[in-house]
């Protein structure tokens, strides 16, 4: 099995893709209705499946309600197993995603940890972590953390396709504060091209881009150091037209992959589902 690092690196880029928060457009629902999108992937090594997660969003003119679930299976187990469950609320604004609650809660074995972050009205986040945790170790400034998403206010932002330009459909940076760490994801669009995934749930035109993983702050140096050597990861990116979508498409990530020394990681779209209205 590849290094845990490297997994988790990949994992990391699928909720955090988006655009840099300050979007141009603002996101407008009908009051009495609510969209909702679901969408599952596959995470494997050398195509032998080892985990999978998942996203569930429901908006509304209130606001978002994202939650996620990540488990390991299959051999992993046998010395990784893990699960982490999380939930963010928020706000689309002018400011592109306002997130107000990001709760998350992580078990292996016997390990547990559960972080919470709160924004106030300065839109700083204030972490709570179940065990504490010393965070002026490796600490992060409060200039460090202004402005940023929490991992899952990052993913509504990309899954509801609030992005900057036309000619980055996948957005640029997405500065990201877990409560504990500051990182950015940035993004670079390469190509389009045709896609077709082999469990047939997707084919047509896709989005090519290139992730890169950028650590700034909470971090041991020694873990910088790998950082700035980690193999570059790419995805492809797709437009999928919703009426009651707030642009009228969501833009899902349908593959991410990263070659590693010991063979490629990736993660797949197994499931999606779209849909809307009331009762969604």
């Amino acid at each position: 099995m590849p290094k845990v690092p490297a997994a988790i690196l990949l994992l990391s880029l699928l909720p955090a893709a988006s655009a840099a928060p300050g979007a141009e457009k603002v996101a407008s629902l009908p009051p009495a209705d609510a969209a909702r999108l679901n969408v599952d992937y596959t995470i494997a090594f050398w195509s032998i499946p080892f985990g999978h997660t998942s996203f569930d969003i429901r908006l509304t003119a209130a606001g978002y309600q994202t939650s996620s679930h990540f488990e390991t299976s299959g051999i992993v187990n046998a010395f990784w197993q893990s699960i982490i469950d999380a939930s963010s609320t928020g706000q689309l604004s002018a400011r592109g995603v306002s997130p107000t609650l990001y709760d998350s809660y992580y078990r292996r074995g016997e390990k547990q940890q559960r972080v919470k972050l709160t924004y106030g009205p300065d839109g700083l986040p204030i972490t709570f972590a179940d065990p504490p945790y010393n965070t002026r170790k490796y600490p992060v400034t409060d200039t460090q953390k202004k402005d940023t998403l929490d991992p899952l206010g990052a993913a509504t932002y990309v899954l509801t396709g609030i992005r900057e330009t036309a000619s980055s459909p996948c957005g640029t940076i997405a500065p990201v504060f877990d409560g504990r760490r500051r990182y950015n994801i940035e993004f670079t669009w390469l190509r389009d091209e045709p896609v077709k995934l082999e469990n047939g749930l997707y084919s047509g035109k896709a989005h090519l881009c290139q992730l890169h993983y950028s650590q700034i702050a909470g971090f041991k140096p020694k873990i910088l150091k790998e950082g700035r050597a980690l193999p570059p990861a790419y995805a492809w990116f797709a437009d999928i037209a919703s009426a009651t979508a707030p642009y009228g498409h969501y833009l899902l990530p349908l593959k991410l992959w990263s070659s590693t020394g010991f063979g490629t990681v990736t993660a797949t779209l197994t499931q999606m589902k779209v849909g809307g209205g009331k009762g969604a």
